[in-house]
Formats: structure tokens, sequence, C-alpha cells
């Protein structure tokens, strides 16, 4: 049976972002590197990063983002606003 390399990809992703999430309390750079290599990895595979995942990772500086520790969280006039504290890059997300 042939397995995709996009497959093997995907499932790579989920387990760095998982051991990103698990360390980030003890090690913030190492959670950072793993960050780095899961949107390296994806970009090398032309993999699509997860969803759940996806907002986890700062477009601007690369941080791995935990919601009241490095990224704030706010809701505004039906957007979810995110603000990196590390490089202070704003995303809006729409939402119904």
């Amino acid at each position: 049976m042939k397995v995709n390399r996009r497959n093997i990809a995907t499932s790579r992703i989920e387990i760095l972002m998982q051991r990103a999430e698990a360390v980030y309390s003890r090690d913030k750079p190492l959670a950072d590197r793993y960050a780095a290599l899961a949107k390296k990895l994806s970009m090398r595979h032309n993999a699509k990063f997860p969803h759940k995942w996806k907002r986890r990772i700062c477009k601007k500086c690369g941080k791995f983002l935990v919601a009241g520790n490095n990224c704030r969280v706010r809701t505004h006039k039906n957007r979810v606003i995110i603000t990196c504290l590390e490089c202070n890059n704003v995303v809006r997300i729409p939402f119904k």
C-alpha cells in the first residue's frame, strides 16, 4: 500500500504541534522551534496545515501562540481579533 507523502507530513505536523503545546510551559523557545519546523514541513511538502493549529502560529514572527500568555484574543463587531504580544501583529477573523 502506497502512503502519500502529504499524509505523512500532515501527521508529523500534528505531532510537532502537540509537542509544542505540551512543552510551552517549560521551554518557550523549544515550542517556537517545533512550530517553525511544522510550518516548514507544511511548505516543503505542500501539505495543508491542520485547521485547529492554523491560528496557533503568528504569521509575522512565527512564534507559537498561547492565549493569555503571548497573545490576546478579543471579539469585536463580529470578528475575533488575535494580537501577538511578541511582535504586535493583529489578525482579524470574521465570524457570523
